[in-house]
């Protein structure tokens, strides 16, 4: 896992606790709300029933859970029978004092009950009602909300770690984009940098020592001759770190093969080795003319490095892919390599002139971003390198 894939995970991880933590106390806040309103709603109605059935001092038609208890000259009586903890005498005392109504609450045997006590008409009522099922009922709504909130936290901890990953990938993908970019940079400038340098001083001794100018001419064209490749070295990077959609159209990769092979002709008759393609047909890919060209390139001066005697590039048409294959005489690639990843390839290089192009872990970048791939045939012998991207 990279550095930026832990960082990545870090602060998702941060991002979703601290976005879990938010939703815990909106979730608490509106829980607590709730649970108020609906503990007041069931005192009101608690309280409406005491005066209702108040008015009804027999007790006829009081509900199951409510009782009517009057007492005249001593005397109690009541609709029913009386549960443990009624009457409760120390309230009809109070309010046979003071002629007010009291409001009480008795607990007894496990259970609790609202009661009210008045003076009606020279005698005193007393009704209570069983507070059980409303006290249950505000039971399971606090453990409801208890439940939905944690299961909420656990969502929208999940949602966040999710979400923050996704919101920040491009902004790791920008920073992994930039240190590549750099490393890049570096590997690939820092030869051909130093071979411009040492160019220019022997250029200036010559010039001390007033060299013909032929010799000049020459050294001069060499000096062009590396600026240029600088210059390909920094398309070539550019176009690997640029993250914007790829330009894609129907291009003939055939065509650009050829092209690129005649080009690379006198490279591959200095070093004594046979450049050859087999390209019969058009191959039409869906891609971008000049990152293709610099791939094609990159990968001929590859084969060109590492050849003996012969480097053959093939292009064929299939069904639904071009397939472009690179293939040299050379040692090929050792079991443990790692072409496609940055400095990791140890291939042992040929005869040839030393090449400080795309490479091919650019190689890849650049075909990925056109919906290919690159891979190495072990198959076959020698170095062999194919390229594959989607037909047009």
């Amino acid at each position: 896992m990279t550095a930026e894939e832990l960082a990545l995970r870090r602060t998702a991880r941060r991002l979703a606790l601290q976005f879990a933590a938010v939703i815990a106390v909106i979730v608490a806040l509106v829980g607590v709300l709730a649970y108020a309103l609906v503990a007041a709603s069931v005192a009101e109605s608690v309280d409406r029933e005491l005066s209702i059935s108040g008015q009804d001092l027999r007790g006829d038609e009081a509900p199951v859970d409510t009782w009517v208890i009057t007492v005249r000259d001593g005397r109690v009586t009541s609709s029913k029978t009386l549960p443990e903890g009624l009457p409760d005498t120390a309230a009809l005392d109070q309010a046979g004092r003071t002629g007010e109504t009291v409001d009480t609450e008795v607990s007894a045997d496990g259970r609790s009950y609202a009661v009210r006590t008045r003076v009606e008409g020279g005698l005193l009522v007393q009704v209570a009602i069983d507070r059980h099922e409303s006290d249950e009922e505000l039971t399971r709504l606090a453990w409801s909300l208890v439940g939905a909130g944690a299961v909420g936290v656990a969502a929208a901890t999940v949602g966040g770690y999710l979400l923050s990953r996704r919101a920040m990938r491009p902004l790791t993908d920008a920073l992994a984009r930039q240190r590549r970019f750099v490393a890049d940079a570096s590997h690939e400038l820092r030869t051909p940098l130093t071979l411009l340098s040492t160019r220019v001083q022997l250029l200036r001794r010559r010039l001390a020592g007033e060299t013909s100018p032929a010799r000049l001419q020459a050294e001069t064209d060499a000096v062009v001759a590396d600026t240029a490749a600088l210059t390909a070295i920094l398309e070539d990077l550019l176009i690997a770190a640029d993250d914007r959609p790829a330009s894609v159209g129907a291009v003939d990769v055939a065509a650009i093969a050829a092209e690129v092979v005649t080009a690379a002709g006198a490279e591959a008759e200095a070093g004594g080795i046979a450049l050859s393609l087999d390209a019969p047909t058009p191959a039409v890919a869906a891609a971008g003319e000049a990152p293709l060209r610099r791939v094609l390139f990159s990968l001929i001066s590859n084969a060109l490095d590492h050849a003996h005697s012969s480097v053959t590039v093939a292009v064929t048409e299939e069904q639904r892919v071009v397939r472009v294959r690179v293939a040299d005489d050379g040692p090929g690639f050792r079991d443990g390599d790692r072409p496609f990843e940055r400095f990791a390839s140890d291939r042992t290089p040929g005869t040839g002139p030393a090449h400080y192009g795309l490479g091919l872990a650019l190689v890849a970048d650049v075909v990925a971003r056109y919906g290919g791939s690159v891979r190495v045939v072990k198959e076959l012998p020698g170095g062999v390198v194919e390229a594959t991207l989607p037909r047009a």
